[in-house]
């Protein structure tokens, strides 16, 4: 792909190499997804063009904060994009009630042609969770990481509670989700807030600086960049 800066480059490469670092693990969902991507030159291809799209913002911006600030911004959209699996798989809805799911998503989309779409995005956002989870590692700020753990949990919690109400066929039970629905939907607003406004641990340098430092074995916990 033609990349917009050497930066943009950079944090490709560095993505690239998340991915490549997580499919060399023995077991766990990332590492069969992190293979599925890198093995299926088509999916592969689009996982780049995505992930490119999405770490563009980052790349645009040479100094430390709005690099954090972009990497967060990249989380919460990728959390979105995880959300209706992960509610499928953590609540085990299965039959008829996952059909209907994906009716209300899609549709009247064939259900079979629902489950491929979604499955495709969520492995694709699974994957580019990987890579941004690691640029955030790089960029040695655990504000992000504290922000964004309490927003996904507050999220999920939400998620799970629309998913209810919206297929829920008893009014009453609805109703009743509904107001936790709502406070739910506004603790994760305040949370998405904290995530964009609190500023990241100012002891560190930008996404260049950090990739240096990590090479040198400043941060042994980091075994390769980019240089």
């Amino acid at each position: 792909m033609q990349y917009q800066s050497l930066r943009h480059q950079r944090l490709m490469d560095e993505s690239e190499q998340a991915l490549l670092d997580t499919a060399e693990a023995s077991s766990g969902r990332e590492s069969r997804i992190a293979k599925q991507i890198l093995n299926d030159p088509k999916i592969h291809r689009l996982w780049e063009s995505r992930h490119a799209e999405l770490v563009l913002p980052v790349a645009e911006h040479n100094r430390r904060v709005p690099q954090v600030i972009a990497l967060r911004g990249i989380e919460v959209r990728l959390a979105h994009r995880r959300a209706l699996i992960d509610h499928i798989r953590n609540n085990h809805v299965i039959g008829r009630a996952r059909d209907r799911l994906f009716s209300i998503f899609y549709g009247p989309r064939e259900v079979r042609d629902a489950i491929l779409a979604e499955h495709r995005q969520y492995t694709l956002a699974v994957s580019s969770r990987i890579s941004a989870d690691h640029l955030i590692n790089v960029m040695c700020d655990p504000i992000s990481n504290r922000l964004l753990e309490e927003y996904e949990s507050i999220f999920a919690e939400y998620f799970d509670l629309y998913c209810f109400v919206v297929s829920c066929e008893d009014s009453v039970c609805a109703d009743a989700a509904k107001l936790l629905m709502l406070d739910a939907r506004r603790r994760a607003k305040d949370a998405r807030l904290r995530i964009f406004l609190e500023q990241p641990d100012k002891r560190f340098s930008n996404f260049e600086r950090q990739a240096l430092l990590a090479r040198s074995g400043r941060y042994p916990m980091l075994e390769y960049m980019v240089g």
